[in-house]
């Protein structure tokens, strides 16, 4: 790519022999404020994001280092309910929406039989919380318990789902659950560092929670594990646990994602240490992103050393839909955003805002997991998802402001890595957002790695080297890299 390099001459020493080519860019136009229309394809384009679809870029072979197990692979789309279950089951979906249950082109998790928590849902007695639940500090476990490995994870390492305490965006002490996954052997003197891991869409519905499948939901997980550190992975507040699921919206993902991180130390105790990095991919990007802006303040005693946002939700107004199809597809996810952030705010006028078409089948969207949800909506065009002018209204415009990250400082260092050939989160339009709104403020560390011909499919396979590597050093103590200044000088 013609001067793609001119932006991240850092990133290049990130790269272990062999590689794949990380590259810079120029980013093609100053950062402005969202408009109201970006939450319907922002929220499609998120959604896509957690489906491990076909979408990977020509030229590119997505591959996993031998390092990474199979369990460790991107999920295959929302695959988070057994196969043949839901009314999706054996329907062909929308581009980018994928079967229930498949192994795909991501590897998704296969049930296993030894854990019966796989063949139902998060109605299980694990998942049920306590009524009255007793007020306890943000991060305290409710209950814990393990999940057989089937040989799936390095040897000595256990794995657990947690419920745990956190908080509403009202501050309302609640219930989330997700996995913990420890590393075998001896700890170091000072505990395990602890990864936390921001899962992309999987749906509104409790079912669709990522922890009902094990560790197999959280991709890299070999690779972190060899890492010697802790890896846990919320839920979010919504799935498996009563909601609303606080979807596209920051500070409820972040909460989420540090008081995992807390959990982690209340599971295991002394065995794990205060370090926390945060990483997530896609939604999770956004999640990690918010994250990283709040934990001085939300969780102080944290100490958080690295934040990494893989092909993060930035920029609502640049999710442009190419297709009649993909339109239609982004239709189902900007109802599944404009659904929960009328049922997490209260006061979205979704009847202002929404056709009869779409508001008849909001039960059954909210009550599915991806593909079956996708069927609801897969034969009504776009046009006729929205009122006209429901993109001008006032108080949806202010939630999208609310939930754009950026805004704030963030005192760790960051890396942010973008497929060039991503058809779901735009290059140009991470590249925008790096530029404008964290290297704009010149207050933030960033580091800007694009990978040349990575989509949005094969990007987590792509980066897991380099990934790698930047959470060592970062584990270490070592000084961040900073692409700002080369990125700002090629920006208009």
């Amino acid at each position: 790519m013609t001067g793609a390099s001119e932006g991240l001459a850092t990133v290049s020493q990130m790269v272990a022999p062999g590689g794949r080519g990380w590259t810079g860019g120029r980013a093609p136009g100053r950062h402005r404020a969202p408009p109201v229309r970006g939450v319907a394809v922002l929220a499609a384009a998120l959604a896509l994001s957690a489906c491990g679809s076909a979408l990977a870029a020509p030229g590119v072979t997505p591959r996993v280092a031998p390092s990474v197990p199979a369990l460790a692979r991107p999920l295959s789309g929302f695959g988070l309910t057994p196969p043949g279950t839901g009314a999706g089951a054996g329907t062909t979906f929308l581009p980018g929406i994928p079967r229930f249950g498949g192994t795909g082109t991501g590897g998704a998790t296969r049930i296993r039989p030894s854990d019966p928590v796989l063949s139902t849902t998060a109605t299980q007695p694990f998942y049920q919380v306590p009524s009255p639940l007793s007020p306890a500090p943000p991060g305290s476990i409710i209950r814990s318990e393990t999940i057989p490995s089937d040989g799936q994870l390095p040897e000595g390492a256990t794995a657990y789902r947690i419920l745990y305490h956190s908080q509403s965006l009202t501050g309302a002490d609640i219930a989330v659950s997700g996995i913990a996954v420890v590393p075998g052997g001896i700890p170091p003197a000072r505990g395990f560092p602890i990864v936390s891991w921001a899962h992309g869409t999987a749906g509104l519905a409790v079912q669709c929670a990522p922890s009902i499948w094990g560790p197999g939901s959280i991709p890299l997980l070999g690779s972190l594990l060899r890492h010697r550190a802790i890896v846990v992975a919320t839920d979010y507040e919504g799935l498996g646990t009563p909601g609303p699921q606080p979807y596209l919206i920051g500070q409820g993902e972040a909460e989420g994602v540090l008081d995992a991180a807390r959990s982690a130390r209340a599971l295991v105790g002394a065995s794990a240490s205060n370090t926390v990095i945060i990483v997530g991919y896609s939604q999770g990007g956004q999640a990690a992103l918010f994250a990283g802006q709040m934990a001085q303040t939300y969780a102080p005693e944290l100490f958080v050393p690295g934040v990494a946002a893989v092909a993060p939700v930035t920029s609502l107004d640049e999710f442009v839909p190419a297709t009649p199809q993909q339109r239609t597809a982004k239709g189902l996810f900007a109802l599944m955003a404009l659904y929960a952030w009328s049922a997490t705010y209260g006061n979205l006028p979704l009847a202002s805002l929404l056709t009869p078409l779409a508001l008849q089948d909001r039960a059954a969207i909210v009550s599915s997991c991806g593909g079956a949800a996708a069927t609801r909506v897969a034969n009504i065009p776009a046009g006729q998802l929205f009122r006209p002018g429901w993109d001008r209204d006032p108080v949806l415009a202010a939630r999208i402001a609310d939930n754009e990250p950026g805004q704030v400082a963030t005192a760790a260092p960051m890396l942010v890595v973008q497929g060039t050939a991503d058809s779901v989160v735009p290059y140009a339009t991470t590249t925008r957002f790096v530029a404008d709104s964290l290297c704009g403020s010149q207050r933030d560390t960033v580091d800007y790695a694009a990978i040349e011909g990575a989509g949005h499919d094969s990007i987590l396979t792509a980066a897991t080297s380099a990934l790698m590597d930047w959470i060592t050093m970062r584990l270490a103590n070592a000084p961040g890299t900073n692409s700002c200044a080369r990125i700002l000088t090629t920006t208009p």
